[in-house]
């Protein structure tokens, strides 16, 4: 029976680039996805991934010209939630892409590289000996197979199949990610009535609504997208009923709707076990400022294909103890700060606009010392910075422009931000001693909440939703 270094399940964005990058390191790499190729990455048609990053990354970036490139833009603003106040972000060369032709092109890199590829192939369970992954079982028209490798790496996305299958006593979460956990998001392609608009003015994102303006590609002035917790009902509901009326917006009709999934959840806190490493959106690795995860999950792949293809080099296993390095790499290079976000964020989304609107008139919170470093997920906050807002909501409060409980919850999740980084720095370096950081995270994750915990109440209650 044919063994392999490294069985991929999933052959989107992080599994054809990991492929990719492991195959070029010389190991012998088997990518099995469920979907038929004309099939994959489909819920979407135009996506977004930064210039810098791609550069980084070394993502292929089509000129221009090309079928699957459809445009290039820069940073857009951040807007206050009736649309009268905006702040430019940081200097971050976007480039749109027909997503399935630009995943297709990439498993087509990693082909080129050695990586072989299963397509309509679906996970079905691991293989064990002695109590250690070796391999997995999948299913095909042809009935269910069997492969040995050293390394399984989930890059499933949202379903986590192969994550969710792991036993509880594993250092890897095995939770599932449920509707709570999860970004809606509702993209209208569309075209504005008024030809004389130019349609890159109004590029931007509304953070109180979890909406924003962005390039479209040919045939279409922008896209206009929604995000949310639950389902695509309470995305729509919150564009319809408050986005739409809050916000003075040009005429425009809607030409295509498009909906999609990415996590929001903090990610897990071991991506590794035995012959095991959980990924990209399996590992919920995502952006907490907008919920991408493309180029944000291939931060952690770039230490774990330095990692394995280490180990693989010395013929060391791919054992728990010798992988955990990409865990602790992993935090100090973004876990960290992603994590620290979400606290934060949570706070400063339970502000009604008329207070976001203050704030952003008066730069407090909704500063320069904010938003200039959001494109690269990384706040620029200094100590200063914060007392000055605390001083500002302070006159707020006084002036009954900011409620006391808004304040209350703006600073529990600065507070809560605080907590999470500390707790971070003292991630262990060996596996020895996680499992009383990881408790305590959990209680200190299960204090904090979740993003869903802020959602309109009347909304939910209308389509029925319940926490």
């Amino acid at each position: 029976m044919e063994k392999y270094d490294i069985l991929i399940v999933g052959g989107s964005t992080t599994g054809c680039w990991f492929a990719d990058k492991m195959a070029q390191k010389g190991a012998k790499v088997l990518v099995i996805e469920k979907q038929v190729p004309d099939n994959v990455s489909r819920e979407y048609d135009i996506f977004h991934m930064g210039e810098a990053d791609m550069m980084r990354f070394d993502l292929d970036i089509p000129e221009e010209g090309h079928p699957v490139r459809e445009f290039r833009f820069e940073s857009s603003n951040m807007i206050s939630p009736y649309g009268t106040i905006k702040k430019k972000g940081a200097y971050s060369p976007v480039i749109g892409l027909h997503k399935h032709d630009y995943i297709m092109l990439m498993a087509e890199k990693a082909q080129s590289h050695g990586a072989e590829f299963i397509y309509g192939a679906a996970f079905t369970d691991f293989i064990y000996e002695n109590g250690r992954i070796v391999g997995a079982k999948y299913s095909t028209a042809d009935g269910e197979q069997t492969v040995y490798a050293k390394l399984v790496a989930d890059c499933s996305g949202i379903p986590s199949v192969a994550r969710t299958r792991l036993p509880d006593t594993s250092a890897v979460c095995n939770f599932e990610i449920t509707p709570r956990d999860i970004f809606y998001v509702v993209l209208y392609y569309i075209e504005y009535l008024d030809k004389s608009i130019d349609p890159r003015s109004l590029d931007g994102f509304f953070m109180q609504y979890k909406s924003w303006s962005a390039p479209a590609g040919d045939g279409y002035d922008a896209i206009l997208g929604i995000g949310g917790s639950y389902s695509y009902d309470y995305s729509e509901e919150v564009f319809n009923t408050h986005y739409t009326k809050n916000v003075e917006y040009p005429e425009y009709t809607v030409k295509k709707v498009e909906k999609g999934m990415t996590p929001y959840h903090r990610s897990v806190f071991s991506f590794v076990d035995d012959g095991f490493i959980a990924m990209g959106d399996a590992a919920c690795l995502t952006k907490p400022t907008c919920g991408e995860g493309c180029t944000s999950s291939l931060v952690q792949a770039e230490i774990a294909v330095d990692v394995i293809s280490t180990l693989l080099k010395e013929n060391l296993p791919l054992s728990k103890e010798n992988m955990w390095s990409i865990n602790k790499r992993y935090m100090v290079a973004q876990g960290k700060d992603f994590d620290f976000m979400r606290p934060l964020l949570m706070g400063i989304v339970t502000l009604n606009y008329d207070e976001a609107e203050y704030m952003f008139e008066n730069e407090i919170i909704f500063s320069d010392a904010l938003f200039s470093g959001m494109d690269g997920d990384n706040l620029n906050l200094k100590p200063a910075d914060v007392a000055k807002w605390l001083t500002s909501i302070a006159k707020g409060v006084a002036k009954k422009k900011i409620r006391a409980s808004a304040v209350g919850n703006v600073v529990k999740g600065l507070m809560q931000a605080l907590e999470v980084a500390a707790h971070y720095d003292k991630y262990p370096t060996t596996p020895l001693g996680f499992a009383e950081w990881k408790q305590k995270a959990e209680k200190m994750w299960d204090e904090i909440g979740s993003l869903a915990d802020t959602c309109d109440p009347a909304i939910m209650e209308k389509l029925g939703i319940t926490q």
